[in-house]
């Protein structure tokens, strides 16, 4: 069987609405994801989970 790669979580900038995956902290299978400190597209710094967007902050 062949190997299914698991699916990153999700984060939206509140600044560019740019969806963006998140960093992996970890080894598998104990792992977690962050949002980045940065967006690449425009700076921001406020991401949402994608789960929680649109946001109400």
């Amino acid at each position: 069987m062949a190997h299914q790669p698991e699916r990153p979580q999700e984060y939206v900038c509140e600044g560019c609405h740019t969806v963006i995956a998140g960093t992996a902290h970890g080894d598998p299978p104990d792992h977690s994801y962050a949002p980045p400190e940065e967006c690449a597209a425009c700076g921001g710094t406020e991401f949402v989970e994608i789960q929680n967007y649109p946001s109400s902050g």
